[in-house]
């Protein structure tokens, strides 16, 4: 697959790149499969400091690795103006910030052992601020930031379809293949995040909106296939797992023992 990746600052109108956007998407999500799912078992001690494993240190990377490849995408739309490019700083903002609080708060919780001494911890002073970082305010942070660059993926991707660029059939598949891992990884950590109040309806409303836009070729048929084929397949596991579980949906982590 060739990529051809030609960015022109200003440039609303030029033509959009599909192979290049349905590659940027896949790197996307690989990243975030990568970076959030299998960290949590790495569990061996990086450096002096007690409680920094190798958890820690793979998740510092995963806003590093992967916004840039979100923004490339919007940029190779051709389509992104100033206000989508500041609509996007901001909410990388905030993804960033979110992911970080979760980060350096569970890495804190998790240096107690789990069970009585785990529980002993979180119920002094120190130990609710802690909780209430990592579960409430750094998920909602963070999961909100993520639904709103979706939101914003696509909005670039509407405009960019103007463009007479025609999306081959492999960049569709290298689109739907993202989706897949997207969709997947969007599960996983909103259902173990307790975000699904947000996750599920946002989901639905993503996967509404990219079917309503789906007949548009170019940038704007690559990016409503990602969307659709991850949307579809978050709620087939959710509504997996709620069928499995019961209502409300259960820690996936916590339930399955993993």
């Amino acid at each position: 697959m060739r990529l051809d990746i030609s960015l022109q600052s200003g440039d609303r109108g030029g033509r959009g790149q599909p192979d290049g956007i349905a590659v940027a998407l896949l790197g996307f999500a690989t990243a975030l499969t990568v970076f959030l799912l299998f960290p949590p078992f790495l569990r061996g001690q990086v450096g002096s400091v007690p409680g920094f494993t190798g958890q820690e240190a793979a998740d510092l990377l995963t806003p590093i690795i992967a916004m840039p490849l979100l923004a490339l995408a919007v940029e190779l739309t051709g389509e992104a103006t100033t206000r989508t490019r500041v609509l996007l700083i901001a909410l990388v903002a905030l993804w960033v910030s979110g992911q970080g609080i979760h980060l350096a708060a569970n890495a804190i919780g998790d240096v107690f052992p789990a069970g009585p001494e785990r529980a002993a911890f979180y119920a002094t002073s120190a130990g609710a601020l802690d909780h209430a970082l990592d579960e409430v305010l750094s998920h909602w942070m963070w999961h909100l930031a993520w639904v709103g660059l979706l939101g914003t993926l696509l909005l670039a991707g509407v405009t960019g379809a103007r463009t007479t660029t025609m999306a081959s059939r492999r960049s569709k598949w290298v689109a739907g293949l993202a989706g897949v891992l997207h969709g997947f990884t969007w599960f996983v950590v909103t259902d173990e995040g307790g975000t699904w109040a947000l996750a599920i309806p946002a989901t639905i409303l993503l996967l509404v909106l990219a079917l309503l836009l789906r007949s548009r070729d170019g940038a704007g048929r690559v990016i409503t296939s990602f969307l659709i084929v991850g949307s579809l397949l978050t709620l087939a596991l959710y509504g997996t797992w709620i069928a499995y579980a019961g209502w409300p949906p259960a820690s996936l982590i916590e339930r399955l023992g993993l």
